[in-house]
């Protein structure tokens, strides 16, 4: 408790400070209105938006030296990121204590969330060519359906313009990491292109079967047609090797020398996007995911593989075709309406070695093929009054899906600007639901062998209430919320808090079932403050508390206290005349929680807290060598001994060293 009262005070004092410099600051520059997409599906300004929601800028991403999306939405408000060890090494994220399969995962608005398990695994997922992160804090079922009770984190690839050009980068530091990249941006006429391939390796920090290989590239290509009118491409695609050496963590913790994963991620993605008039514009589109993972385990008698004893193989595919079209009346209404077609489609095979009573050798193998479609229909009003002071939008959608029965949600949430204080009240109601998983439902088949047991979808009840105060002369903002969700027939299964090749979970059992469905309640509170107290520094801090009660006696991975704290600063003629240099410090806390014990058959066990603290340095240099960026990024530069995940030890202080040159 101690700690967790300091940690308390820590981001009380954080606000206060970041509040009164607020007052203090005499010379910060105006910024233009943020533009987002994923609140309303529609161009509207984060201003403008009762929900929470985060943007986490591809620049800051950039000059932090953070290569991954898992590592961009570490620290932001409300997102919890569970690393399971070193890089490469699966990674989950989730949202006011939703499950991770209750987040919803985009790529530029394409679904990724792996239909086998219901959630994305970050892990391979690179920041290559970003232009931002969007983060839709609480229910977004009326719009986006199953998978956004939590939120929706959706990741935007940038487009690109000015002039061609070309982008080189490599980096090389502790444990034989290095990374090398190669990008070209600009546009020309119509067309507006931007990519990037690259491609990363390193060794780990355990002693044996830690490495990791990934080779990304992404691709976005615009064209403008009509006047109003323009075509769209998306292509990303990411092969990654990893060594598994948590493979066998459940055998008293024994580390795995020669278990093995392979992953292959392909995204594609066409659309169309018109303004027919000023008032009336439509979007359609149409795309595939599939994702590939692959993962074997070999048994070894003198340092040799000889036969595998565990492979496993679950290719999945996702197919979505949908159509759009906005219409906005005298400035004031803007109508929504929306069909989306979503198939979605998987086939796992499973084979486990293992030795009988007689040391004969017997072959499990699980294997099925699943396969769903969902048809949805949504609408959305967004209303505005008394001079852009009140927002109203409201939202209601109808899925149809293959198996379950049809389900209808709804949500409703305004704002009211109070001028002289420059003060936003904000108020939101969301509904939601999530179906089962493939595996979810697949697994309690074979435990209920024969019987009438069966999951029901997941139903979710949304509230929140918050203020944003601005202080746009001094570039300040502060934004505390209260939220309230309860979710009926939750689906509660150890393995959504585990990487998904692991070996040892716990079979079905009258006191652990594999799946089952219980009630749950969650509600918290989260603080979010920023300032530029100076016109190069930036300084930003939240603290997001969160209280639940379930009839399952507890959940896991679900810290009731957390929170970060990110000082940015940016300045020209440091050292000689043309330079530029950024820096950053970011600390993120993260306190006790309860999670599943391999040692102990997954039973519930409580995991210390932890704090850590990153740094990056940029140096650009001037005159003739104005292309040439050194970089440095330190990550837990204070190696500190923590673990994420119980069992799952984080990886010690490592450090990166490089150089960008852009022509």
């Amino acid at each position: 408790m101690g700690s967790v009262r300091a940690f308390v005070r820590w981001v009380v004092v954080l606000c206060v400070v970041a509040d009164a410099a607020a007052l203090a600051a005499q010379d910060a520059k105006p910024e233009l209105p943020e533009i987002v997409v994923t609140a309303t599906r529609t161009h509207t300004r984060l201003e403008d938006i009762p929900a929470s929601v985060t943007v986490i800028d591809g620049t800051d991403i950039e000059q932090r030296g953070q290569h991954t999306a898992a590592e961009a939405l570490r620290g932001a408000p409300g997102v919890d990121v569970v690393e399971f060890g070193s890089p490469g090494q699966s990674a989950v994220a989730a949202i006011r204590g939703a499950a991770p399969d209750q987040v919803l995962v985009q790529v530029d608005g394409v679904e990724v969330n792996t239909p086998t398990v219901g959630q994305f695994d970050f892990a391979d997922l690179t920041s290559d060519n970003l232009d931002r992160i969007e983060v839709l804090r609480g229910g977004g079922g009326s719009l986006y359906g199953s998978e956004a009770i939590g939120g929706v984190i959706n990741v935007i690839t940038r487009r690109g313009d000015g002039p061609f050009r070309l982008s080189l980068s490599g980096e090389g530091g502790s444990a034989s990491t290095h990374r090398e990249a190669v990008g070209l941006r600009g546009a020309r006429g119509p067309l507006a292109v931007a990519g990037t391939a690259s491609f990363f390796a390193s060794d780990g920090f355990r002693s044996v079967n830690d490495d990791y290989r990934n080779f990304s590239t992404v691709w976005r290509a615009d064209a403008d047609l009509l006047p109003g009118g323009t075509v769209r491409g998306f292509l990303r695609y990411s092969n990654a090797r990893a060594g598994l050496v948590n493979f066998n963590v459940a055998d008293q913790g024994r580390l795995d020398v020669d278990a093995r994963s392979r992953t292959d991620f392909f995204l594609a993605k066409s659309e169309w996007e018109h303004a027919v008039t000023e008032s009336l514009s439509y979007r359609t589109s149409a795309s595939i995911v599939r994702n590939n993972r692959r993962f074997r385990d070999d048994d070894t008698e003198g340092g040799e593989a000889t036969e595998p004893i565990v492979i496993a193989h679950s290719p999945n595919e996702i197919l979505t075709a949908e159509t759009q079209c906005d219409y906005l009346w005298q400035q004031y209404s803007l109508s929504t309406v929306g069909l989306e077609f979503k198939e979605r489609s998987a086939h796992v095979l499973k084979q486990r070695q293992k030795e009988g009573d007689d040391e004969s050798e017997d072959i499990e193998v699980a294997r099925f093929n699943a396969n769903r479609s969902t048809l949805a229909l949504y609408g959305q009003e967004q209303l505005s009054a008394f001079e852009d002071s009140l927002h109203g939008i409201g939202g209601v959608r109808y899925d149809h899906n293959d198996g379950f029965s049809d389900q209808v949600t709804f949500s409703g949430s305004g704002s009211y600007l109070v001028r002289p204080s420059a003060t936003r009240l904000r108020v939101g109601y969301a509904e939601g639901f999530r179906a089962p998983t493939f595996d979810e439902l697949f697994e309690t088949r074979l435990a209920t062998l024969g019987g009438r047991r069966h999951l029901r979808p997941e139903r979710s009840r949304e509230i929140n209430a918050g203020i944003t105060q601005e202080w746009a002369m001094w570039h300040a903002r502060l934004e505390p919320t209260y939220f309230y969700r309860e979710v009926t027939d939750l689906i509660e299964e150890v393995a959504d808090q585990l990487p998904g090749p692991i070996a040892g979970l716990p079979e079905e059992s009258a006191r652990t079932p594999l799946a089952r469905n219980v009630t749950a309640r969650f509600q918290g509170v989260e603080i979010a403050a920023r300032v530029r107290p100076l016109p190069w520094l930036s300084l930003q801090s939240n603290y997001t508390y969160l209280n639940f009660v379930t009839t399952s006696g507890t959940l896991l991975n679900r810290p009731r206290h957390r929170g970060s704290f990110v000082a940015s600063a940016e300045r020209g003629g440091v050292i000689a005349a043309g330079d530029h240099v950024t820096a950053a410090v970011l600390v993120y806390v993260v306190g006790h929680r309860d999670s599943p014990d391999p040692l102990h058959e997954f039973e519930p066990r409580a995991t210390a807290g932890y704090a850590r603290t990153d740094l990056s340095l940029g140096y650009g240099l001037g005159g003739a060598l104005a292309p040439l960026t050194v970089t440095a990024t330190v990550r837990n530069i204070l190696n500190r001994d923590y673990s994420e995940a119980r069992g799952f030890p984080a990886p010690p202080a490592s450090f990166l060293v490089g150089v960008r040159y852009r022509m």
